[in-house]
């Protein structure tokens, strides 16, 4: 057969391509094309860096998905089966929501793919494919092969090469689905193969992807000790908490290290409060970066305004925290309550969700009733914080203690600011259809209880 693998883009996204310095690489369908058998022809697609051609020569088309591209992946799954191909679709989203996926397929993939793989090409070929295949989490990731790389794929950004070397996660985020997909056991690639894999890419720039790759601290110090003679340079993701083992700081510097994505999430007192992988206080999490920066790490923070602790207050906080901290770069976010979580259920039980149309579920569309502000206050707080962080002023004024990694720090402060325009004109228009979707207009703060 000759199979084609798709990973979709938003549909907001479709004119509108986001910057390659701050673009996550992908991997997940890599490990699908490293799993087929050698008689089948197999080509991948990233839709947010190439364009899909519906006339492509294929049997077999696989289509990952997340929340926010799932709507793109329908209109891809109905076109492609309208032209007699068989779709199979997976990822995170389908997971969480089988049964919505299922008429726009001819196959859905609970959960992770490797273990079913097999059994859903040999049952294509014999024309006798389930409507939906399972997989646990209760096996080995050394059990199947390393994700097979294709030079020059749009999976290399900027030449970093995407890595993966632990699926699972201990933590249980109201916010996030991770635990419930992957397992709160973390599961790990045996630190030789990922060696393995790093050399065979061929690269010496590499990207973590793992949701916290110091999470088993055990395993984070076998694997930076082994890939220490590599020459390496560095980007993960890990959590804030993990800065008080020194001598795994020294040793991930050491490694190579020279960037790290963290979810610090709110800098709210009541969150951080009972935020399990965060420092005890926002003191403790200011010394934690200005340590990192003294090891020339660059930090990219993660944050989220909306949660039902903040009120209109929280966005002069974060960014006073911001400045005084001098942080390297910040992903900014609205709370996006996804399908699976237990923030989903909680809103949706609540009547707070506006839409459950999966194109505004993107982390900067206000999709629910805040509740100690309004949807206005979110929208215009979050814009005011995003445009001011990446002012050239603020840029300017943080760059002293980003200075031992001037090139990242300026990529991803660029990059952003980029993005910025076009973003806002975007979210002006789905804000107003939010507005609109509230019958009691969204304006209104919902009271506290």
């Amino acid at each position: 057969m000759r199979i084609l693998l798709i990973s979709p883009v938003k549909s907001s996204q479709l004119s509108r391509k986001t910057p390659g310095s701050i673009r996550f690489p992908m991997v997940s369908l890599l490990y699908l094309a490293g799993l087929t058998p050698p008689e089948h022809q197999v080509s991948l697609l990233e839709e947010e860096t190439e364009e899909l051609d519906f006339g492509a020569d294929c049997d077999l088309v696989g289509i990952s998905t997340m929340t926010a591209t799932a709507s793109r992946a329908y209109a891809i799954a109905d076109e492609f089966r309208r032209r007699g191909k068989i779709v199979v679709m997976g990822g995170v989203h389908t997971s969480v929501l089988p049964d919505e996926a299922r008429p726009h397929c001819d196959a859905v993939v609970v959960g992770e793919a490797e273990p079913v793989w097999g059994p859903i090409l040999a049952d294509a070929q014999r024309g006798t494919l389930k409507p939906v295949y399972r997989a646990g989490t209760d096996w080995s990731l050394d059990d199947y092969p390393l994700p097979r790389r294709v030079p020059g794929h749009s999976s290399v950004v900027l030449g970093v090469v995407p890595v993966v070397t632990s699926r699972g996660c201990p933590y249980a985020c109201e916010f996030c689905c991770v635990r419930s997909v992957f397992g709160q056991k973390i599961r790990h690639v045996d630190v030789a193969r990922v060696v393995q894999d790093i050399q065979a890419s061929g690269s010496r720039r590499v990207m973590f992807l793992d949701d916290n790759i110091v999470g088993d601290q055990a395993y984070a110090t076998r694997l930076f000790e082994a890939i220490r003679p590599l020459g390496l340079q560095w980007v993960g993701q890990a959590s804030i908490s993990f800065v008080r083992n020194r001598e795994l700081l020294q040793l991930a510097a050491r490694s190579g290290c020279k960037g790290l994505f963290i979810g610090f999430e709110s800098v709210g007192k009541t969150k951080i409060e009972r935020m399990k992988k965060s420092m005890k206080t926002l003191s403790d999490t200011e010394e934690a970066v200005r340590r990192l920066h003294d090891f020339g790490i660059h930090i990219h923070a993660s944050l989220v305004f909306g949660f039902d602790s903040d009120d209109p207050s929280i966005f002069d906080q974060t960014l006073e925290f911001l400045h005084r901290t001098r942080m390297s770069s910040v992903t900014f976010n609205i709370l996006t309550p996804y399908p699976g979580t237990d923030l989903y259920a909680q809103l949706d039980a609540e009547g707070r969700l506006l839409t459950r149309n999966w194109d505004f579920f993107d982390h900067c569309t206000p999709n629910f009733l805040p509740r100690n502000m309004s949807v206005e206050e979110l929208y215009e707080g979050y814009f005011r914080v995003k445009k001011s962080f990446l002012s050239m002023a603020s840029v300017a004024y943080r760059f002293p203690a980003n200075v031992k990694a001037p090139l990242l720090y300026l990529l991803a402060n660029i990059g952003m600011k980029m993005d910025l325009r076009q973003e806002r004109s975007l979210i002006d228009r789905r804000t107003a259809a939010m507005r609109q979707a509230s019958p009691e207009g969204a304006s209104l703060a919902i009271p506290s209880p």
